[in-house]
């Protein structure tokens, strides 16, 4: 996360040099072209920096254009179609900058600028409204700090959850993903056990007195959700009557017998053996 915040630090800075000169009325003709070349770096910073946010927070992958970024930003709605479709004339009009020679040219990309500049602010606005981690956010990260566990509601019922709870990541999930070093759980669930918990479907979080624990290994948090049970398919149907259950005070396991043996080394359940087949 830390290449996005210094992406989107860098994309403020130059829209904050180009609104110095793009409501000025009495620009020379060095100052208006000192003002399209703010224009084109202050376009840059911010779609590179739109193709970070996209990948990060919201699992896209774009190819890294500016106009397939616009467009995964309109489906993300970073952008309304509207806003879209201009920073698409955007992108077309910086590539005319090189012309600025023609007199007529300038004047008519000149009288563009403020426009262009705010559609370049409401696009960032939109990704720094979504950075901003929310209350459900903010506990979680200190439940994992802490190794606290989570009473909360989910679904309309209430839940007592382990805060490692990344199974398929995106968003605010993959955040936290990145942040403590777990593993972006969006591929195929591990022998149908991961169950999807977004953070935005939590409310009303508040932190227990106990601790979670993770067996013999503290040094990994992810390691929790190997033994608390947050189960099935993510991309099954959520069956809020299901109940998740979390791992207690004394020996750190829910109602399933841990896989972790006492040396801390992971060892797969005990399976009933498969009937013979008859000759």
């Amino acid at each position: 996360m830390a290449r996005l915040d210094e992406r989107l630090q860098l994309a403020q800075a130059a829209l904050a040099t180009l609104d110095e000169l793009v409501n000025r009325d009495d620009l020379t003709l060095a100052e208006r072209d000192g003002a399209f070349f703010r224009f084109v770096y202050t376009f840059e910073a911010i779609w590179r920096a739109a193709v970070l946010f996209l990948e990060q927070r919201e699992g896209l992958t774009v190819r890294s254009t500016p106009k397939d970024v616009i467009r995964a930003s309109r489906r993300a709605e970073l952008l309304t179609d509207e806003d879209a479709e201009e920073a698409i004339r955007i992108t077309d009009d910086r590539n005319q900058t090189v012309h600025m020679y023609h007199e007529e040219l300038g004047e008519l990309l000149a009288a563009q600028l403020p426009g262009y500049a705010g559609l370049l602010h409401r696009w960032l606005n939109s990704m720094l409204k979504r950075t901003e981690p929310s209350q459900a956010y903010q506990f979680f990260g200190r439940a994992i700090i802490e190794k606290k566990q989570i009473v909360c509601m989910y679904d309309g019922y209430r839940r007592e959850l382990c805060p490692i709870m990344l199974g398929h990541s995106q968003g605010e999930e993959k955040s936290l993903t990145y942040q403590f070093g777990g593993e972006s759980r969006s591929g195929l669930p591990r022998d149908g056990e991961w169950r999807c918990l977004f953070l935005s479907n939590v409310s009303d979080v508040q932190l227990r007195s106990g601790r979670w624990h993770t067996g013999d290994n503290h040094t990994r948090p992810s390691r929790c959700v190997e033994i608390v049970d947050l189960d099935v398919d993510p991309h099954s149907p959520y069956d809020p009557k299901r109940p998740l259950s979390v791992p207690d005070d004394r020996a750190g396991t829910t109602g399933r017998r841990s896989t972790t043996s006492t040396k801390g080394r992971r060892r797969s359940p005990r399976r009933s053996p498969a009937p013979k087949r008859r000759k």
